[in-house]
């Protein structure tokens, strides 16, 4: 057809539609819910043809129900689609995702029979403490992130802290008030130390922050911001509470400074703009106007705590500080709701009463999880919610309130929500399916329909061994019976010394379970693997890696008064005997563990420094933070935070703890043949500390041969392991067999 031919077609289409009604092209459907629709193609994309949404605002629970042969979910929103998605996979589907593997590939898409209601969850469940935001979320890129948000919104979480892009935030708030780049430069902290700079205890550690990880959390920070709400889901962004750097001059600053000391006797705090000082409303809003700019959003919920661990208060009127502070809130965002973390003696009842309940929110930290704990507390008047605090540091062991989760009361204690506060994540499978569960739930949860669902979901059978085992774990290291920060800790990641009974400050060092019911436990998950050839799935793996690294870790509390014994005897032969034992425990852990990607030190640091982008400088300041923080945790070692964030990592097992005890071991030999080293005289050195309110004390063998390991390991070249090795089935044969 030439030009003019298309001409005269194309004027005579009007009336020749009129005789014959033109083909209309095919309207294009409209996608309702598209967000939770994308949901559907990121996390299985092969159902991604087969689900469709219905939103109905007067629906009070969502329902499942099957349509025209596909897989029909209505709800109020698109929130509450996505938590039913969420709800059909783990109960119909039975497909499995968590932070330590997923399981997809014997799922099929079942439509119901009939349609199914989907039980109601709480106004407001929250997700995560400034520390998971270091102590876990420090490594996480876009990538990752993507998926923790996909995975927060089908378990049911509303809102979610988000701390990437403050450090823009506070490079834009610092440059309007005057402050030299250089003040700026010591001010900011690496991600991997950010969430104590965020709640007022420390400034500028693992810095000057480069440039370009900078502008990288700041992208993440904004997309994170995005993609929530996106999902219907909300950030917690950081209001002001009155940090400014150290180094601030309160004469240009035209305020009140309250200097705040220093936080676990190591690190210089922030100081705090006096609230009720009449500039403080004017530098708040100067705050709120950088963090709009940096995410785009003014924000509805802001965190942000007051003298938090130990800060100084400097006579403060705390009723008129908390008025000052959710004034400024109030006025940058009306009708926005502050979160005060309840943790120790904070919030006073003096810093409540000065808040508007229906503008505040209680984050109620309950580290109890022995099923006898009361969960209600009196906050003048604010909604609180519930939050778990089942980890600290990101240690890694069996543990968690698995029969407090299944018997909390609908209500929890008059709560609005449930919270996820543990401070690291990435360990315990078990125990946070239960959390997801126990927000998707009302009244007692069956124990016994909860382990069929999760063993189809996470093995893709529910074979009788793989319950029993899942069982057996319930009743005795998922069953604490008392208070106690966080899992009974391997001691083999202490630092040294033949009394050692904990790791860190302040930990429970006594036993509270029969280590004979682990080994049952892993003895048959171990056969129902080689029954089922479950060596395929990452979820059995981590698993069986998980079992035998505490089997080993218990059988650690057992060989180390040998050595003592036979030290304290004078006995040569047994000890050299005893502590070599004790060392194959070691080296057996590394090897275990070594057979898993999530126990791999490599991964953590490979994916920070990724997180870095290109510049070898910020890749390095990453890996050097991170390092720090599993190990030391401050610069130099010895202090009171020393494996407060231990792992255990392969690497970290035979680079790190495995030298430690060696030249700890070699030094005590040495001394049984009258022999004593320059600086391994074996005496303690003690240290008092008080900090949220508890005065503990530590104590630790003086060994120069352990200090230079220590503080030596940040800098060296340590042999990373990327991908996983070795045979797990072989490995656990091996650890069980004894």
């Amino acid at each position: 057809m030439n030009y003019h031919t298309a001409f005269l077609a194309a004027a005579l289409a009007p009336s020749i539609c009129l005789i014959a009604p033109c083909a209309a092209a095919p309207k294009k459907e409209k996608v309702v819910a598209p967000a939770a629709v994308a949901v559907v193609k990121r996390v299985t994309p092969q159902y991604a043809e087969s689900v469709t949404f219905s939103l109905n605002k007067k629906i009070k629970a969502p329902t499942i129900s099957s349509q025209n042969g596909k897989l029909l979910i209505t709800a109020a929103n698109t929130r509450e689609c996505v938590r039913a998605y969420g709800y059909y996979l783990r109960h119909v589907a039975h497909v499995h995702f968590s932070q330590n593997g997923d399981n997809a590939s014997g799922a099929k898409l079942i439509l119901p029979q009939k349609k199914i209601t989907v039980p109601p969850t709480h106004k407001f469940n929250y997700a995560y403490n400034y520390c998971t935001l270091s102590y876990t979320g420090a490594h996480w890129d876009k990538k990752r992130w993507e998926r923790e948000l996909d995975m927060l919104a089908l378990s049911g979480y509303y809102a979610v802290l988000v701390t990437p892009g403050l450090e823009s935030v506070w490079k834009g708030f610092l440059t309007d008030l005057g402050y030299s780049r250089a003040q700026i430069d010591a001010f900011i902290a690496n991600p991997a130390y950010s969430a104590w700079w965020h709640m007022g205890n420390l400034e500028g550690e693992g810095g000057p922050v480069h440039r370009d990880l900078i502008a990288n959390e700041t992208k993440l920070g904004k997309f994170i911001v995005k993609r929530l709400r996106e999902l219907g889901m909300e950030p917690v962004l950081q209001g002001y509470v009155g940090f400014l750097p150290s180094s601030s001059d309160a004469a240009k600053i035209g305020g009140t400074l309250i200097p705040q000391g220093k936080w676990c006797h190591q690190y210089e705090r922030p100081t705090i703009l006096q609230p009720t000082d009449p500039i403080f409303g004017k530098i708040a809003a100067i705050w709120y106007k950088n963090l709009k700019k940096v995410y785009g959003y003014r924000g509805k919920y802001f965190g942000g705590d007051l003298f938090h661990e130990g800060g100084r208060q400097g006579g403060t009127p705390l009723k008129e500080a908390a008025e000052a502070v959710q004034a400024a809130m109030q006025k940058a965002s009306p009708g926005s709701k502050w979160l005060i973390q309840a943790w120790g003696h904070n919030p006073s009842e003096q810093l409540l009463s000065g808040t508007t309940p229906e503008n505040t929110i209680i984050l109620a930290l309950d580290k109890d999880m022995s099923a006898t704990h009361n969960i209600t507390r009196n906050y003048q008047g604010c909604p609180h919610v519930w939050c778990e605090l089942a980890n600290f540091g990101g240690n890694h062991g069996l543990y968690g309130g698995i029969p407090l989760l299944e018997n909390m009361p609908s209500d929890i204690g008059g709560a609005i929500g449930i919270g996820l506060l543990s401070e690291g994540l990435e360990v315990n499978p078990l125990y946070y399916a239960m959390v997801t569960e126990r927000i998707n739930s009302h009244g007692p949860i069956n124990r016994k329909n909860f382990l069929t669902d999760y063993a189809k979901g996470r093995y893709g059978t529910a074979d009788a061994d793989i319950i029993k085992a899942l069982e057996l774990l319930i009743t005795s290291v998922y069953s604490p019976v008392r208070l106690q920060e966080g899992c009974q800790e391997n001691i083999m990641c202490a630092r040294p010394g033949l009394s050692v009974v904990k790791t860190s400050t302040w930990s429970k060092p006594d036993n509270y379970y029969n280590f004979a019911d682990v080994r049952k436990a892993a003895r048959l998950m171990l056969d129902a693997g080689k029954k089922h050839k479950l060596d395929t799935l990452p979820t059995w793996r981590y698993d069986m890696a998980d079992l035998c690294r505490q089997v080993l870790a218990d059988s650690a509390r057992e060989q180390l008064p040998k050595c003592k014994a036979a030290f304290d005897a004078g006995d040569k032969a047994a000890f050299a005997r005893e502590s070599k034992a004790y060392l194959k425990l070691i080296e057996q852990s590394a090897e275990v563990l070594a057979t898993s990607e999530f126990f791999l030190l490599g991964r953590y640091l490979q994916d920070a420094e990724n997180k870095a982008g290109k510049n070898k400088e910020a890749r390095a300041q990453m890996s050097k933070a991170l390092k720090q923080l599993f190990t030391t945790w401050v610069p130099k070692s010895g202090t009171t935070l020393n494996d407060y964030a231990h792992r255990q990592l392969s690497e970290l097992m035979q680079h790190y703890y495995l030298p430690r005890w060696q030249a700890y071991f070699n030094a005590r030999t040495q001394e049984l043949s009258g022999q004593t080293a320059a600086g391994e005289s074996g005496r303690s050195a003690e240290e008092s500390n008080s900090n949220n309110g508890e005065t503990v004390s530590t104590s630790h063998e003086l060994s120069a041969s352990v200090d230079a390991i220590e503080n030596n390991f940040v800098a060296s070249d340590t042999p990373l392991l990327l991908k996983p090795q070795g045979n797990i089935i072989e490995l656990a044969e091996k650890v069980l067999s004894h």
